[in-house]
């Protein structure tokens, strides 16, 4: 089954993530003219499925959807991550210093709570 999207309409990064997505069922070949995908779509097990362009192109939408709310968010998501990673940090002064830096090539071998 061939049928096609408009490149205006849709990025290639979608594409592809929605050809993913129907990669253990189908054989998924694309091709492009100017404005336009080409999607030529084959079921594994040899069987017609009239059923799999609407399924492909609702699966389009989605991810579409997924992209753009993911670049609408992507700021917050930063600033929560620097947040995260500033409210770990251990100053100078917090750290041990009875760390044993005298470390033979066994002592990965051994069991932490065994005192030597």
């Amino acid at each position: 089954m061939f049928f096609s999207i408009k490149k205006d309409i849709y990025d290639k990064k979608v594409l592809l993530k929605t050809c993913y997505k129907f990669t253990d069922e189908y054989y998924i070949h694309l091709d492009s003219n100017k404005d336009e995908f080409v999607i030529s779509i084959q079921k594994k097990d040899g069987k017609a499925d009239t059923s799999i362009e609407g399924e492909f192109k609702n699966e389009l939408i989605e991810f579409a959807n997924r992209e753009i709310v993911f670049e609408q968010t992507k700021n917050i998501r930063e600033l929560l991550f620097a947040r995260s990673m500033a409210s770990s940090v251990i100053y100078d002064d917090e750290i041990q210093t009875d760390i044993n830096l005298n470390v033979d090539d066994n002592s990965s071998m051994r069991d932490w709570f065994d005192n030597e």
